[in-house]
């Protein structure tokens, strides 16, 4: 036993030489502090020490804050430092013995301080440290406590130089730079790297610059591994260099990827490589998903309302509701197509066309509240797939984004990314900005329009597979495959034509290739024929199928309310008899009331005002059935119309919040005065008449508000009618107000009277520019003071040789004389004065230009009728012959521009008094 702990104490003394003798010339000694004097009864001379050391690998570095191995291996401190003492071999030489043991686990290891007997001397007593070190790192390099999982190199044990930094700092986490601060004088590289070399290798020692004056001074020692600076840190902290202090940190590193820093260098094609690959994912794993959502929007597959009971249940409560609003005959007002003959031929005809293959479009034409959408709810009412796209929901959003999700919600296309449209916007202009040349994956509202019909197009292709697949399952003999015509899509674009919208052209072709393939039949429903003529061009080698509906005559209005008010009367009846009273007065008067709901004269009366449009007729009914009288009914109806039409026609467009009219207030003011008295009036009148002045525009753009309505003929408008039948007697009560109508005469006057004067002004403007109307009138000047002066002269002598004649302003007349000059006359001047006297005084161009009449005396009553039977003189004076008829073209247009102004203008002045007056 005595011999076998000779021999290992002799191998430690060799294995502490060998250490000593290597580490002697690479580094400085362990950091020792003397504790006191040893025992006396022990070895004299000798002294307690204290030292450390720092063993390596003991724990998994923290790598990141969210790495949390070091805390699962630290969390037991107890059984960490007994594992730790458990690594130091036992018998150590020089009374060693195991101090306080601090855990570094963010660092991968401990501190472990111990105690040992030395030399008095220093610089001995740190030759003893290192020894000791040397043998437990011996000790564990031999692979006596073994190897852990996260690092399989063996521990490995580490003297301490300096005073070692405890800390937890959360964001101070290893790197394999240390920065290294000098308090003292700098080192040198040489220095530094016989400080750190023993830790591990070197990559670069950065020493700060010279130009640089930050104080402290530092230098950065760049190591190969982790661990080796892990290991300088907490070994080489607080040392002492000569008379140089170290304090060491670590740098953060800015760890790089190599791949994105590829990237990086490369983004002219990178950029649009992942854009291309970003879309190609949203097509791979967002465009199966969507064709579900729309698939099922089209079939319902988990629509509740079409599981049997709850459908079931869903029926009963509607019945039961009706049931108590109209009785026993609720759906009265839902049979008034069957009741309407001309509307139940064309649903039958509309049924017709869709039992039938799909070949063309379908065109429902007819004004608003004609009952277009009744007619194709109830033609439709059998087919398994419909499909329905709401113009007038899609226009009324404020912007083309706004529309194109409308229309995706209204198909069932989701899910819908509107930010992807301003990513790839963005994506485009980056590559624009850096490259010089877009990169062509720019999208629009309008292209993510196309994507959701080809979506949906795929889903009705897949439908149309699907139902062919089960007809040729279903059949006994392999025939040729019949689709039921309940299972043929049906797509319904409401209202599509009567709003501008701007992906419409783009609709309309894809419906027609849609029906072309045979894939669904396409109807569409509009309120003018101008949306057939769009339709129509976009399948131009098949003639659409057309069905106009139009207002009902007056006799099928008497007979729709007839039967709908009888129907009201039954159900009064039975109200006013459950709600009766027990006064015997009280129970007469219910029936008395429901006798006379409406009498024959008052519904001839409503029907002669509302007219056939049935939407209007549905309203005045269900008034009825709510208790209102018929004149009351009617009386609401009419104050709407006319609510609707100032609201709309005469209001500012921030009133209404729309956009620019088309129309002005005066333009709708004199066509509503004309509707007013004649109920129509002809097309190419008004659209020639002075307001309108052939613009289209405003026509249209009234037709389009739904304030009138235009028949055509022969393919093009011919006749124009308020808008609804009701709106007429809505007119006659506007042009009734004597407020608003004079208020409106006299805006429409002093248009008129704008568009007069602004004709007199070009005409003038002509005349200067030919500068003929001043040359005119200067040489009928002078030639009239010429004549004047020589029929003064004759009557000078005239008198002399006569005696008597005191009159003379009577045989001074010039107008004569310029008009016997003008017309060429060959009498003599000497009987001009009796002519004068007897025949009445002619009118010069000047005065009749200017509307002047010759007889200042005249009543006025006279003068507009010689104003309106005097004709222009034949020859304006001093004008070239060529001239002649333009000039007398402008001047009569000036005249008659004159004339009108006048009239305009007392008009003007009458309707002011009457607003004076009110």
């Amino acid at each position: 036993m005595l011999r076998r702990n000779l021999g290992v104490t002799n191998v430690w003394r060799r294995s502490a030489t060998v250490v000593r003798q290597a580490n002697r010339p690479l580094a400085r000694s362990i950091h020792v502090e003397r504790l006191g004097e040893s025992d006396p009864a022990g070895d004299q001379g000798q002294v307690t020490y204290k030292a450390a050391l720092f063993m390596d690998k003991l724990f998994p570095l923290k790598i990141s804050m969210l790495d949390i191995r070091p805390y699962i291996m630290s969390r037991n401190e107890a059984a960490m430092k007994t594992k730790v003492a458990s690594l130091i071999p036992t018998n150590l030489p020089h009374s060693f013995a195991v101090g306080n043991i601090e855990p570094h686990s963010r660092d991968g290891g401990s501190i472990v301080n111990f105690t040992f007997v030395g030399p008095p001397s220093k610089e001995d007593a740190e030759c003893v440290g290192n020894e000791l070190v040397g043998i437990i790192d011996s000790h564990l390099a031999s692979g006596a406590a073994g190897r852990n999982w996260f690092d399989l190199a063996p521990i490995r044990s580490l003297p301490v130089k300096g005073v070692p930094f405890s800390e937890d700092i959360v964001r101070m986490l290893p790197s394999k730079k240390v920065r290294v601060e000098f308090g003292g004088p700098d080192l040198t590289v040489e220095q530094l790297f016989h400080e750190f070399r023993q830790f591990g290798r070197i990559v670069d020692i950065e020493m700060q610059p010279t130009s640089c004056k930050d104080t402290p001074r530092w230098a950065i020692v760049h190591f190969t591994r982790l661990r080796a600076a892990t290991s300088a840190r907490n070994c080489v902290h607080g040392d002492v260099v000569g008379a140089t202090r170290l304090q060491l940190s670590y740098v953060r590193e800015r760890r790089e990827n190599v791949i994105l820093q590829w990237i990086k260098d490369h983004q002219k094609f990178m950029i649009p490589l992942a854009a291309a690959a970003l879309i190609a994912a949203i097509y791979a794993v967002f465009d199966p998903i969507r064709e579900f959502f729309v698939e099922n929007k089209i079939t319902g597959r988990f629509d509740l309302s079409k599981m049997p009971l709850i459908g079931s249940v869903r029926k009963a409560a509607v019945r039961s509701m009706l049931w108590r609003r109209h009785g026993d005959d609720g759906s009265a007002l839902g049979n008034e197509i069957s009741a309407w003959s001309g509307l139940s031929e064309q649903r039958e005809r509309l049924a017709a066309i869709l039992n039938e293959p799909p070949e063309s479009f379908i065109v429902v034409t007819g004004p608003h509240g004609s009952g277009k959408t009744a007619v194709v709810d109830q033609a439709t009412q059998g087919k398994q797939y419909r499909i329905v796209i709401d113009a007038n929901k899609l226009a009324a959003q404020h912007s083309d984004l706004e529309q194109m999700t409308l229309l995706a919600r209204q198909l069932g296309w989701w899910p819908v990314f509107n930010s992807i449209i301003s990513i790839t916007n963005a994506i485009d202009l980056m590559v624009a900005a850096t490259t010089g040349s877009k990169a062509g994956i720019s999208a629009t509202p309008e292209s993510q329009v196309r994507r959701i019909l080809e979506c949906l197009a795929l889903v009705l292709t897949k439908i149309r597979h699907n139902t062919e697949t089960k007809a040729l399952s279903s059949a006994e003999h392999k025939a040729p495959k019949t689709i039921p015509p309940t299972e043929v899509p049906v797509i319904v674009l409401e209202n599509f034509m009567d709003k501008e919208l701007p992906f419409s052209k783009a609709i309309l072709e894809w419906s027609a290739s849609v029906v072309e393939a045979g894939l669904a039949h396409c109807i569409v429903t509009t309120s003018g024929i101008s949306g057939y003529h769009e339709i129509q061009r976009a399948q131009p080698q098949r003639a659409a199928s057309l069905m106009s509906l139009d207002d009902e005559t007056p006799m099928g209005a008497i007979s729709l309310l007839q039967k709908q008010l009888s129907a009201s009367r039954h159900v009064l009846q039975q109200r006013q008899q459950q709600h009766q009273t027990i006064s015997d007065q009280e129970q007469v008067e219910p029936s008395s009331e429901s006798a006379d709901i409406a009498t024959g004269d008052q519904i001839a009366m409503a029907a002669s005002v509302l007219g056939g449009r049935l939407e209007d007729l549905q309203l005045f009914v269900q008034k009825v059935q709510t208790g209102e009288s018929v004149s009351a009914a009617l009386e609401d109806i009419i104050q709407r119309s006319i609510t609707e039409i100032r609201k709309y026609a005469f209001a500012n467009d921030s009133e209404v919040g729309q956009l620019e009219h088309t129309w002005t207030p005066e333009q709708f003011w004199y066509l509503l005065t004309e509707l007013a008295r004649d109920g129509s009036v002809e097309y190419d009148r008004m659209h020639s008449s002075t307001l309108f002045s052939g613009n289209d525009a405003a026509l249209l753009g009234l037709a389009e508000a739904q304030l009138i309505t235009m028949t055509y003929d022969n393919d093009r408008p011919s006749r124009i009618r308020p808008g609804r039948p009701v709106y007429k007697a809505a007119f006659e009560r506007i042009i009734e107000d004597p407020g608003f109508a004079s208020s409106m005469n006299i805006k429409m006057n002093k248009k008129f009277i704008e568009l007069e004067t602004a004709k007199i002004r070009k005409a003038e403007e002509e005349l200067a520019l030919l500068n003929v109307f001043r040359a005119s009138i200067d040489a009928h000047n002078t030639l009239t003071s010429s004549i004047a002066m020589m029929a003064a002269s004759k009557d000078a002598d005239s008198r002399r040789s006569h005696g008597s004649r005191k009159d003379s302003a009577d045989a001074i007349n010039p107008e004569a004389y310029i008009a016997r000059a003008v017309h060429g006359s060959g009498e003599s001047n000497t009987g001009l004065e009796g002519q004068s006297r007897e025949s009445k005084p002619k009118q010069s161009w000047s005065d009749w230009v200017r509307g002047r009449h010759p007889d200042t005396a005249a009543s006025t009553a006279s003068m507009r009728d010689s104003e309106r039977n005097a004709q222009p003189p034949t020859v304006v004076p001093g004008i070239p012959y060529e001239l002649q008829g333009r000039v007398q073209f402008l001047l009569r247009t000036i005249h008659k521009s004159q004339q009108k102004i006048d009239r305009w203008d007392s008009d003007s002045q009458a309707d002011a008094l009457r607003l004076a007056s009110l």
